[in-house]
């Protein structure tokens, strides 16, 4: 089977980025013909799958340049947000579409800067939601948080969407020591260190992680906030690093707050931590709490969005919006060795939930319905997964319709395609030297006009009658294909009704050989 995966980038170190290459190990074990296009380079992706992956253009996509995406049997999106590779999924006539949903932030959650465009991004990307998911056959939400937003925020089919949690390498994270050396150079050694991971974005509260710090130290005087992640990636997130760090210093707990920016060794900071503490406001999943208990770290979360459904009775949560009761959460763990015991081996059962091995099962079950469309045996794993099978949701063609539109627009598009304006007279209304003025104008500006203005529009003006003969021949084409396909749907269907018919009359004639 061809597979193609789409998305914004290819991004080694994030979930998105991470739950791509899970799904390329999938297919590439099962011996199907995989590839990844984006619209940015990969960025510290595994060279294998980097080497799998092509920049294009949307246009590129659309026109169907590339002979893997235009034959693909398999096509899968991934939203993080709204980028323009989504719209490819318009064009396709053939294969089937995944939509792989993970969540959007709402923009009053984003902490805009002069000349930001991040929250009206963000707004677009919402909007967009119902208009793309109308394309995809089955839609993949990493929660039931996401899969609920889908259905009660934008109008998505419950019947199309299957939920199929994000993994975490297990393999990657587990228990140990703190490195010292890690610990020396951040100045946490004898320090509890409280760790957060993520971007340094808005809607995380990093700032009620600064605000809750000396609340806690009140009572556990060694406390300290560690937080991983990227600080730069854009101005909103310097703007949060700076508020943070201004907070920290009017606290007076500058010199125990510490941003170390994006790191490599992410499982080495997770064996530093005492307490994982995050006050997010908004998460469709939430990755790096597993990792946290995968590397038995007890997690204390905010009591919000996908965050209750995924720490279970494996952490503690707070009221949002809450420093104080953040606060109060992570004394608990910090101060009572038993509790804090108690949620590591919670915490570890929990994170083994959310194995590959398991993603890969369910993923296997997802793809095998989707692909129960595709002729022939193109996907053979016999597994299924729990909900009704769905029904392939492409639009039917009203061709009248459809054809009216078509040859309204061809004919204003005709009207336009005249661009020199040859029924133009130059003339002036002046009395006595209008007659002069407009001789004038016309002579002096054909020695312009002649060799440099009319070649170009003349060309232009080709270019315009050209497209629009090609198009009305493109729409000819596809209303006399359309309407054959009809034909031979509709000879079908008389042929089958006469067959079921023949069957009728030869049911009923041994049914009177019985009776006789």
């Amino acid at each position: 089977m061809r597979v193609s995966i789409i998305n914004l980038n290819l991004v080694g170190y994030d979930a998105i980025g991470q739950n791509i290459l899970q799904q390329v190990r999938f297919f590439r074990r099962n011996g199907d013909d995989v590839r990844i296009f984006t619209l940015h380079p990969p960025e510290q992706a595994d060279a294998d799958v980097a080497a799998l992956t092509s920049v294009v253009t949307v246009t590129e996509l659309m026109a169907g340049r590339n002979a893997h995406f235009a034959q693909s049997d398999l096509y899968i999106y991934h939203f993080p947000g709204y980028y323009p590779l989504l719209d490819s999924m318009r064009v396709l006539d053939r294969g089937v579409v995944i939509l792989n949903f993970h969540n959007v932030t709402p923009p009053d959650l984003w902490q805009s800067t002069p000349g930001d465009t991040v929250a009206a991004e963000l707004t677009a990307s919402l909007a967009s939601i119902p208009r793309l998911a109308g394309f995809a056959d089955l839609i993949v939400a990493d929660s039931d948080y996401n899969a609920q937003q889908l259905i009660h925020e934008h109008g998505v089919e419950e019947d199309r969407i299957r939920v199929l949690p994000l993994p975490v390498p297990l393999d990657r994270f587990g228990p140990g020591p703190a490195d010292p050396a890690l610990l020396g150079r951040y100045g946490m050694t004898g320090k509890q260190v409280i760790l957060f991971v993520g971007r340094m974005a808005g809607n995380k509260r990093v700032d009620l992680l600064v605000e809750a710090l000396p609340l806690v130290q009140r009572q556990i005087p060694d406390a300290a906030l560690l937080l991983a992640g990227d600080t730069t990636g854009n101005d909103s997130f310097r703007s949060v690093v700076a508020g943070a760090k201004a907070r920290a210093a009017e606290l007076g707990v500058a010199d125990d707050v510490l941003f170390t920016g994006r790191v490599d060794d992410l499982a080495a900071h997770y064996r530093l931590a005492r307490v994982y503490a995050t006050a997010s406001l908004h998460e469709g999943f939430g990755v790096p709490l597993l990792e946290a208990m995968a590397s038995g770290v007890p997690v204390v979360a905010s009591d919000a969005t996908a965050h209750p459904a995924l720490v279970g009775d494996a952490g503690l949560l707070a009221a949002p919006n809450d420093a104080a009761a953040l606060a109060e959460q992570i004394i608990r763990v910090l101060d009572d060795d038993g509790l804090a015991g108690e949620l590591v081996q919670a915490g570890l059962a929990r994170a083994a939930e959310f194995s590959l091995d398991r993603y890969y099962f369910g993923w296997a079950g997802v793809v095998n319905e989707a692909t129960q469309w595709l002729p022939g045996d193109a996907y053979p794993a016999p597994i299924t997964v729990g909900g009704p099978r769905t029904t392939k949701r492409r639009q039917t063609i009203d061709v009248e319709m459809i054809g009216s539109l078509i040859d309204d627009d061809l004919r204003q598009l005709e009207a336009r395609a005249d661009t020199m304006q040859h029924g133009y007279v130059v003339r002036s209304q002046l009395p006595v030297v209008g007659p002069f003025l407009a001789w004038f104008r016309r002579n002096l500006t054909s020695h312009l006009r002649e060799p440099y203005v009319d070649p170009t529009f003349e060309r232009q003006e080709l270019f315009n009658w050209q497209t629009v003969q090609t198009l009305q021949l493109l729409a000819a084409q596809i209303m006399r294909k359309q309407e054959a396909k009809d034909l031979a749907a509709a000879e079908r269907i008389t042929a089958l009704e006469e067959q079921v018919q023949a069957l009728r009359d030869e049911v009923a004639a041994l049914g009177r050989e019985q009776s006789d």
